[in-house]
């Protein structure tokens, strides 16, 4: 008989240690948890999907957004795949599960939203068909903000006006331009220092549209090959639907 009885015996003392493979798993779920988080609580990473804020910011830039400022949105869809937005990579399918949907809800933020603001949303379009997908997994846009609640909007020839009065257009801001040539084309190093964008199509044989900031237009202008240049300007009630409402 041990009179040492009360005493845990020396091997029941130690801990097992844990394997390396353990270790590793451990810290991965750790470091999963911790990343979801503050991804979702904090601060997220993102990339300019489309080159609408260009000359600020570029398509494939990559930025990181604030979630304290305006309030983090608790998820809506809360069964999906950590760190994939909607589509799963490689694999090319949902990366989460909508059987399960929970309602809207902000947390309290620093400050709301104001005018000229660069801001991150969900698209909306992306609950039409054929996606059909909850407001959490849309595509994240990023604009700037050009109204508040209550304010009203108009767009007349490229100019926006809220409340009624024009808003100021920033330097260097782009716009649809109808270009008419005389059936040269331009050099593509030109286009390139101009910032002009020539990827919006050929309107016919001689024209077409281009998207370039107005300070361009001098410069342009002064090209022989180049028989008419003016903002491209669509008919009032002519469907676009690039335009909403459509």
């Amino acid at each position: 008989m041990s009179w040492k009885f009360w005493n845990k015996s020396t091997a029941d003392s130690k801990k097992k240690k844990k394997s390396a493979t353990r270790e590793w798993f451990d810290a991965i779920i750790f470091a999963v948890v911790a990343a979801t988080l503050i991804r979702g609580l904090f601060i997220e990473a993102f990339t300019i999907p489309t080159p609408s804020m260009e000359r600020s910011l570029l398509v494939g830039d990559f930025l990181f957004v604030s979630k304290v400022n305006y309030g983090a949105r608790t998820p809506m869809t809360p069964i999906s795949f950590p760190f994939a937005h909607h589509t799963m990579p490689v694999f090319d399918v949902k990366s989460y599960w909508d059987g399960i949907k929970l309602p809207y809800y902000r947390l309290p933020g620093l400050s709301h939203v104001k005018k000229g603001d660069v801001v991150v949303f969900n698209y909306p379009m992306d609950a039409d068909s054929p996606l059909y997908r909850p407001v959490d997994k849309r595509e994240n846009y990023i604009k700037r903000c050009q109204g508040t609640p209550g304010d009203t909007l108009k767009l007349i020839n490229t100019q926006v006006y809220v409340n009624g009065k024009a808003a100021e257009t920033p330097k260097e801001s782009q716009t649809s331009y109808l270009v008419r040539t005389n059936g040269q084309e331009l050099n593509p190093d030109v286009l390139y220092d101009l910032h002009i964008d020539p990827s919006h199509g050929q309107v016919n044989a001689t024209d077409l549209e281009w998207i370039m900031p107005r300070e361009s237009v001098p410069t342009l202008k002064t090209y022989s090959n180049i028989t008419y240049i003016a903002p491209y300007i669509q008919p009032p009630g002519q469907a676009d639907l690039q335009v909403f409402p459509h």
